[in-house]
């Protein structure tokens, strides 16, 4: 005797429900052929739980005020001050604070990062992402709402309160190529991120590929240190700070499949 349907709710969908009702669109070579391509537009999820989400997403911001507030102050934890705490009633606005870096991108004739929010000047936040940050600027979270992809391939992103693409760590030489394609890379398997190129540019000598390398470093042992490779094979990418859904709160995303 078959097992009946799961109950279909409104909110975020249970595994339950992915598995039954939301047949997944990509295989697993398809997430890594499209995080590998930069074409990241075509993985979408399942139109059904799209239409689900887009009911959610207003019922959230007429509680929290907007989607970026939920994800602060609910998801996060981030944003709320003790003399202003998130409630639904509330319509508690993140808390945004400026931090700058000591770096000055100015003098490298480079852009201004994204300001470094939410924060408060008490935390001494860092200048920029780094693996070994310390938990209080990340957060890892599932995506409640994931593409559609295998059900054995889960989406989680980590957030962070400072900047992952910053001019101390991007040298100038590849800045432009890092700000229009941001980062990504692949842990668990043999394969390899293929860099790309701006139009007109020349094949990478040594140097360009390890200052390409040396820009995915950190991003790129975080995703290791939290997918140990002997357990996760994984596709991960930071979008460069113009795709951002939320500009200034940067994140990343990890498609990882248990071995």
């Amino acid at each position: 005797m078959s097992s009946s349907p799961p109950p279909l709710g409104t909110g975020p969908p249970t595994d339950e429900e992915i598995e039954y009702y939301y047949t997944p669109m990509f295989s697993w070579d398809t997430v890594k052929d499209q995080v590998d391509s930069g074409d990241l537009g075509n993985l979408k999820r399942h139109p059904a739980m799209q239409i689900r989400y887009d009911k959610w997403v207003a019922e959230m911001a007429a509680v929290h005020g907007t989607i970026v507030a939920y994800l602060v102050n609910v998801r996060l934890g981030w944003g709320p001050t003790e003399t202003r705490p998130a409630t639904p009633a509330s319509h508690a606005n993140p808390t945004y604070t400026d931090v700058e870096g000591n770096t000055d991108s100015r003098i490298l004739g480079l852009p201004t990062p994204p300001s470094t929010r939410p924060l408060t000047p008490s935390l001494n936040p860092p200048e920029y992402f780094t693996a070994d940050i310390d938990s209080k600027f990340v957060k890892i979270l599932r995506n409640d709402w994931p593409y559609s992809i295998p059900t054995n391939v889960k989406h989680s992103v980590f957030w962070t309160r400072v900047p992952i693409i910053h001019p101390a760590i991007v040298s100038p030489k590849i800045w432009k190529r890092i700000e229009k394609d941001g980062l990504w890379g692949f842990t668990g398997s043999d394969r390899i991120a293929e860099p790309k190129k701006l139009p007109g540019e020349e094949d990478d000598s040594e140097e360009i590929l390890q200052l390409v390398k040396d820009a995915h470093r950190e991003t790129h042992k975080f995703v290791l240190d939290n997918w140990p490779e002997d357990q996760w094979e994984t596709a991960w990418f930071v979008n460069p700070p113009r795709l951002q859904s939320i500009p200034g709160l940067a994140h990343g995303h990890v498609f990882a499949r248990k071995k």
